[in-house]
């Protein structure tokens, strides 16, 4: 086959495929994957002693473990998938042609395609899933049945797919997840998180701030090291002072909103790091909703961008939580201001989705930098504990 069609088979890797070409789908590093009727799945990883073989069709998600237990003699190729973590080994194996490869950006992820036909494969690079997707095929006519088998792997939805726990080791490596994800005032049990981690993947937690309703509580240094080594990932949220025409205190003024910024950031980054939340862990701030006044507004884009470049100065990520319809919306539309590299807004509509939301424009803070808060204080119970949580899809920076 001509390299032009290769490519194409491969870029067409990152849009949907047809219903009737899949039994079912699985999620992998915020990827969802179709898997053709038939076909196998092999969750690998260090310790897994599975073969990976192209002689058969099957789907392997992970690295190939160290020792696996192969046939002594195979031969052949057919279609085969292998989607594992882009590491700088793993790199290396498609690197040989980046230099005359362009990059392309299909479904909204950037990719580096290369092919080797004479070994039968096409394979991609996915930065922004970091993964390396190898296919393999047999004669030259099964390249158009591979185009068919990977054509289901597309930005998965938040929420739905795989469950958390078998994403845990991969999404430990990135600083963004895809998944279902809660918060609630006061930093939960241990024994409650544990509970819940089979159905969720990242959890809000109230690091501080002159406006947070909830105290420290169980929350501590202590606490983040335990519910992290169950997989979870975190949300840290600082609660600042509050807009000049909001009824909460304590509130900013236009006058003192460029230095409530910044002594914000300060105290928030502080607060991380003592809760042993390193630099690059992402901060947001908590502006709740506000009135529609210009004067408001104004000071609302000061103090923001005051929280933006001191969050930013002090090498932690800065991040807005507001209300879709005001300060996500006016930081968005505004002009000469530092924006926060990811956003979680709020809208209780019940759709967990972060994309299709009619008030979120699809370019605002693209590219896995978006959580929605889409539905408010309701109780749940999971793993026989219930909480009372507002619920959130997570397709954004995390910690």
């Amino acid at each position: 086959m001509r390299r032009a069609g290769l490519l194409a088979c491969l870029l067409a890797a990152l849009v949907p495929a047809p219903a009737a070409h899949a039994d079912t789908t699985v999620d992998y590093r915020g990827l969802r994957i179709t898997v053709p009727a038939g076909w196998p799945v092999y969750r690998l990883g260090p310790g897994s002693t599975e073969c990976v073989r192209y002689d058969r069709h099957a789907l392997y998600l992970g690295p190939a473990g160290a020792n696996q237990l192969c046939p002594a003699h195979v031969v052949g190729r057919t279609e085969a998938l292998h989607v594992e973590p882009l590491t700088e080994q793993t790199a290396a194996f498609a690197t040989g042609m980046l230099g005359s490869v362009p990059r392309s950006s299909v479904a909204g992820m950037p990719a580096v395609t290369v092919t080797d036909t004479t070994a039968r494969e096409i394979r991609a690079a996915v930065p922004a899933a970091g993964v390396l997707i190898t296919g393999s095929y047999g004669a030259e006519p099964e390249a158009a049945d591979l185009r068919r088998h990977i054509a289901g792997i597309a930005p998965a939805t938040p929420g739905t797919g795989t469950p958390a726990g078998e994403r845990r080791a991969d999404d430990r490596r990135r600083r963004w997840v895809t998944g279902a994800g809660f918060d609630t005032c006061s930093a939960p049990s241990l024994t409650a998180m544990r509970a819940w981690r089979d159905d969720f993947l990242a959890a809000n937690i109230y690091i501080g701030g002159p406006a947070r309703a909830c105290p420290d509580g169980r929350l501590s240094r202590h606490w983040v090291e335990a519910v992290r080594a169950m997989g979870w990932r975190l949300i840290p949220t600082y609660v600042g002072p509050q807009a000049p025409c909001t009824s909460s205190h304590p509130r900013f003024s236009p006058s003192t909103a460029a230095l409530a910024g910044q002594l914000s950031a300060v105290d928030a980054t502080n607060r991380a790091a003592a809760l042993g939340l390193p630099a690059g862990t992402p901060i947001y701030m908590d502006l709740e909703a506000y009135g529609r006044r210009p004067w408001c507004r104004q000071a609302v884009l000061t103090f923001v961008d005051s929280w933006t470049r001191g969050v930013r100065a002090l090498d932690y990520v800065p991040g807005l939580y507001s209300s879709v319809a005001s300060g996500i919306r006016d930081v968005a539309e505004a002009d000469g201001i530092s924006r926060p590299e990811t956003v979680w807004f709020a809208h209780w509509d019940r759709r967990p989705n972060v994309w299709g939301d009619r008030l979120m424009d699809e370019a605002w803070w693209a590219d896995h930098r978006r959580i929605k808060q889409f539905r408010g204080d309701h109780v749940e119970k999971h793993g026989g504990v219930k909480l009372k949580i507002d619920s959130d899809a997570v397709d954004g920076y995390v910690g």
